[in-house]
């Protein structure tokens, strides 16, 4: 792996393990650069702020996964593994939605669980004899998405990540 590729790595991973002993609000730039044994510039070189961090590992480990297993045709796997991901790490999740306001971490998981239901839809066109511009592919995405988001955070938040992941992409497909 290149030097940059480790070292957005290395910041990624610092932050995730300072997650789960301080909150969110109380970590800082320099919490995340010295624990990485890196310089200030380091981390801007890689992420803009702290929000991004956060939205990148979402991204690494719930959604990436997913968008590649349903460009192989794979949904039901895809739901799977975006609540298996979630399950493994659910103590780090769990304080991730307690992150609120302008970059609210439910927002975050609303828009990649939306743009991963616009990939299923883009791999599996919606064929209806009704057209609308109100009924675009789009617009289903982002109301899948909403309730997928839904549903994680209700998870994690509510249950605590006690029924398993397994079941809940069941219930969900459902």
């Amino acid at each position: 792996m290149e030097k940059n590729k480790l070292t957005k790595e290395l910041l990624a991973e610092n932050f995730h393990d300072l997650m789960l002993h301080k909150d969110f609000e109380k970590i800082t730039i320099k919490n995340i650069t010295d624990q990485a044994g890196v310089i200030r510039p380091t981390f801007y070189y890689h992420f803009q702020d702290k929000y991004d961090v956060l939205e990148y590992i979402l991204q690494r480990d719930v959604f990436d996964k997913a968008v590649e297993l349903v460009r192989s045709n794979k949904e039901k796997e895809a739901l799977r593994s975006c609540f298996a991901a979630i399950e493994q790490d659910k103590e780090f999740y769990r304080r991730a939605f307690r992150v609120k306001g302008q970059n609210a971490f439910d927002e975050m998981v609303d828009r990649h669980a939306s743009l991963l239901w616009e990939e299923a839809f883009r791999v599996n066109p919606i064929h209806s004899a009704h057209t609308s511009r109100l009924l675009r592919p789009e617009i289903f995405a982002r109301y899948y998405g909403n309730g997928m988001s839904s549903v994680i955070r209700i998870w994690i938040e509510e249950h605590r990540g006690e029924v398993p992941g397994a079941e809940i992409a069941d219930l969900y497909e459902t």
